[in-house]
């Protein structure tokens, strides 16, 4: 292939020496081979239009890519970052609702309490009334029982010893009757009867009153009598300690307990 320097430099001999044209063959070939180079460079030239054709298309569908791609990464950008702004919000509104609930919650918890203490120290002091109240009332009944056995104790000490054989005194014992059997609740109306009795001498009475079989005897009035204070005396002893705790409200009840005491013909001194 001729370069552009060798054609511009090209010479051709002369036909003869008498004319002064070129030599027709040697034009012809240099044309022939001119031809054939302008031919190749001709498609050559055509075939990187084509593919520069195809090249320029290629860059102009990859520019538009790349112009999608980045309006795309644009928005996916935009779109992360209102998604992490709104989960942001709704994370914060939450941890501010979970807030509020808690104080709410606990706030109920704290007034809940306030008002079962309140309601408990209500109920303590209510049954520190009773209790009181019990212990008095208790105190009062013991007082005015003791009071009565021992003013039958002074009435009994007054009248005078039984002249009865032991036997009789033993079948007396024996045949108390049962009327003689009274709850000690029974006993207020003997109270209020003794003064009327105090006022007749005591051997009056005796001589007055016939003897009776089924009567007893003053041996084994007095021995009641001192079963009787003997019982109060035990139920004096040192009892357990009734405070409340704030723990319970369980209020111990006090019970007088009679079951000691035994009259009439349930009465046997020998086993008491």
């Amino acid at each position: 292939m001729f370069t552009p320097q060798e054609v511009s430099e090209k010479t051709f001999p002369k036909s003869s020496s008498f004319s002064s044209g070129y030599d027709l063959a040697a034009v012809d070939e240099f044309l022939d081979t001119l031809t054939e180079d302008y031919t190749a460079l001709y498609k050559e030239n055509a075939a990187l239009k084509a593919k520069l054709k195809i090249l320029a298309e290629k860059l102009e569908e990859y520019r538009a890519t790349e112009d999608t791609m980045r309006s795309m990464l644009l928005a996916a950008q935009k779109m992360a970052a209102s998604m992490t702004d709104e989960a942001k919000e709704k994370s914060e509104k939450m941890l501010a609702e979970a807030r509020s609930q808690r104080e709410q919650i606990l706030e109920e918890a704290q007034n809940a309490a306030a008002v079962a203490n309140r309601d408990f120290q209500q109920k303590t002091e209510a049954a520190r009334q009773k209790l009181s109240a019990a212990e008095e009332a208790m105190q009062d009944y013991v007082a005015k029982s003791l009071a009565l056995c021992r003013t039958q104790m002074q009435f009994l000490e007054k009248l005078p010893h039984s002249d009865l054989p032991a036997q009789e005194s033993a079948e007396a014992q024996e045949t108390v009757p049962a009327a003689q059997a009274a709850p000690a609740q029974e006993a207020a109306p003997a109270q209020e009867a003794v003064p009327a009795q105090e006022t007749v001498p005591a051997e009056e009475a005796v001589q007055a009153e016939e003897p009776r079989d089924d009567a007893p005897t003053q041996d084994t009035v007095r021995i009641i009598g001192k079963d009787i204070l003997s019982a109060y005396e035990k139920q004096q002893a040192p009892e357990p300690d009734h405070t409340l705790h704030p723990d319970t409200d369980f209020v111990s009840e006090f019970k007088l307990d009679l079951d000691e005491l035994k009259f009439g013909r349930n009465y046997d001194p020998e086993k008491n």
